[in-house]
């Protein structure tokens, strides 16, 4: 599928539309993608960033008194603070899994199997935990496409990051779910969608385990600080990517301990093979 531009509702279906939010960023790739579904009624999801021009765009595209629901795959920061906005503008219900964030009240909390019933559509949530402990993807079943949150992206890898609640052992678990879904195609939060589901699910599946087998291969030569091994295995990285790589290997390295492979307490300590 083509490229697209910023704030402009592309239709990728009969029943689903995409606005790139404003906010690229070496975290975000060309920006967070919200999508809206349906047409007579809207559920938009992943609003994203608040900001004005945004918020424009995505009403201007399905009209305030058509957007019945506004759902949320998770709750970091690129994804739904526009919710706020939005909801006082249509007055629709704010949904996602139960969480803690700051500033977020939600209207109604999603579960595993939940569904958005719409005049034609239903949305089916699947908790997906492991990026974030309240990740939701949405199965739109009269298409089979599969949004996908921040689980599985675009031409970038998802960040596990263990100070943000992420959690490796899970986040596979739930990969390995998603592609037990029969999808037609996968609708990602960032990048592109994704024609070949099984395909690009199997590539992340194998990049954790070839990290995995890399991180463990260093330590059992050498017991190692977290800073030392992303310096070994990520020579190439631009500076402002090395704290999410750190971030990274710790959550390997934490997977790796509950399995008793390794040694260590934190990203501060040295890590040895148990």
């Amino acid at each position: 599928m083509s490229e697209f531009p910023v704030g402009v509702a592309v239709a990728l279906s009969p029943l689903v539309r995409r606005v790139l939010a404003p906010n690229a960023s070496h975290m975000t790739g060309p920006g967070t993608n919200t999508y809206l579904i349906g047409v007579d009624e809207v559920a938009v999801v992943d609003p994203g960033p608040d900001d004005a021009g945004h918020v424009d765009a995505i009403i201007g595209a399905a009209s305030a008194e058509r957007i019945r629901w506004i759902l949320l795959t998770h709750t970091h920061a690129d994804h739904w603070p526009a919710a706020i906005t939005l909801a006082a503008r249509t007055g629709a219900p704010i949904l996602a899994h139960p969480t803690r964030e700051p500033g977020l009240r939600l209207d109604g909390r999603l579960r595993d199997g939940d569904a958005i019933e719409g005049s034609e559509f239903r949305l089916e949530a699947l908790h997906t935990p492991g990026h974030a402990p309240n990740h939701l993807c949405f199965r739109l079943v009269e298409e089979r496409v599969l949004l996908t949150g921040d689980n599985v992206l675009d031409g970038m890898w998802s960040v596990i990051s263990p100070d943000r609640g992420g959690d490796m052992a899970t986040y596979l678990t739930s990969l390995q779910r998603m592609r037990a879904v029969r999808s037609a195609w996968l609708a990602p939060a960032h990048g592109h969608a994704i024609e070949d589901p099984r395909a690009r699910i199997d590539e992340y599946l194998q990049h954790r385990r070839d990290r995995e087998r890399q991180i463990l291969r260093s330590i059992r030569r050498e017991p190692t600080t977290i800073p030392k091994l992303v310096d070994r295995l990520y020579p190439d990285l631009i500076e402002a990517l090395v704290p999410v790589a750190r971030r990274q290997v710790h959550a390997h390295l934490l997977k790796l301990r509950d399995e008793g492979a390794v040694i260590g307490r934190s990203s501060r300590t040295v890590w040895r093979a148990g």
